[in-house]
């Protein structure tokens, strides 16, 4: 297994613009992927981290939607969701990169018990929407047509050894001393299960986005799309990245290939050949930032995205064509659940 000082310091360098090293400590996958989400102007309850979308293991007729936001949640900011936003869950029908349904997620104020009344809406793109589930955050609530919502805290899903990545005490990957820096902290939770009949097709696309006053707050499909194509490569003139990751984040997926392809390009550059066609291939897989998956089928990613897959094993080889394969953590700190709500508890 390959370190990182074997590579070479180019291809350290090309990692430290892929990842953000001065960032925040917990910016990885799409923790706190941009300027508008963070402390203080930003609010961590509208921040995503990550999205899954897999086949039901407790019921293969069904299909899992998980939305994690949040970061370190109750450190950065409260545990609770935020009271005026709305939660999605976009899916695509047909492949054109457009929600034909989108499940909605609104929350009263917290009471003094600490929990919030939560309503789920789906919403169809023409029509009226329909009232699936009511109840409260902390419990599973059972959803109209079959399936259970469930709105928490719960272990943070993602797992990676940023210390070695960082170099931290000398650390290297796969050095003997791998350790997952998400060991021990919480994100806020969206656990949805619907019978895979509902999207009326096997294929679908998903992803998810946060809403504060008619205004979209940060989106995201695919695991860590902003935080390492946008715009972090060296062809950007500096003080870019900041509007551009917002900007990022308050686009559409359908316009991803035409206002962001050239980001994707540029830091796949960084490690392939000039004139590689992979570099046309993997930015056409990338975008537009949607999750697509097979509800019939129980493969991972790039199929959806299952809670236990590496997927930091997985895009670090792609995009850096083999240079970095693993971080040699490949499990995350507490197990997950075989059944809903599949995530670990809350430390």
């Amino acid at each position: 297994m390959k370190k990182i000082y074997p590579i070479g310091l180019y291809a350290l360098a090309a990692l430290a613009l892929l990842f953000g090293l001065a960032a925040l400590r917990t910016r990885a996958a799409d923790h706190l992927d941009a300027p508008g989400l963070t402390s203080p102007g930003g609010d961590g309850r509208l921040d995503l981290n990550d999205v899954y979308a897999f086949q039901s293991p407790a019921n293969p007729d069904n299909t899992v939607l998980i939305v994690t936001l949040n970061p370190v949640a109750g450190v950065l900011s409260p545990k609770t969701f935020h009271p005026t936003a709305s939660y999605e869950f976009k899916v695509d029908a047909n492949g054109d990169a457009k929600e034909d349904q989108t499940f909605k997620i609104t929350f009263s104020p917290t009471d003094s018990a600490g929990q919030q009344d939560i309503l789920l809406r789906l919403v169809p793109a023409r029509g009226s929407s329909a009232v699936l589930a009511r109840g409260r955050t902390g419990e599973g609530v059972p959803v109209a047509g079959g399936g259970t919502l469930h709105a928490g805290v719960f272990d943070d899903p993602f797992f990676f050894d940023l210390l070695a990545f960082l170099g931290a005490s000398g650390r290297s990957f796969c050095d003997g001393g791998e350790s997952d820096f998400f060991t021990g902290l919480n994100v806020s939770a969206i656990v949805l299960e619907v019978p895979s009949a509902l999207f009326g097709t096997t294929n679908i696309g998903v992803w998810a986005r946060t809403e504060l006053d008619g205004q979209q707050i940060d989106r995201n499909g695919r695991p860590a799309i902003n935080t390492v194509f946008i715009p972090n490569n060296p062809f950007e003139p500096v003080g870019s990245e900041p509007s551009q990751k917002n900007a990022f984040n308050a686009g559409k997926p359908r316009q991803d290939p035409r206002n962001f392809r050239g980001e994707v390009v540029d830091t796949l550059q960084l490690f392939y050949p000039a004139g590689d066609p992979t570099i046309d291939a993997l930015a056409d897989i990338l975008l537009p930032d949607i999750l697509t998956v097979d509800t019939a089928s129980s493969a991972g990613f790039l199929n959806g995205r299952r809670l236990a897959d590496d997927v930091i094993d997985a895009e670090l080889t792609l995009v850096t064509n083999g240079a970095v394969t693993s971080d040699c953590v490949g499990a995350n700190d507490s197990p997950f659940a075989n059944t809903f709500p599949y995530l670990a508890p809350a430390h």
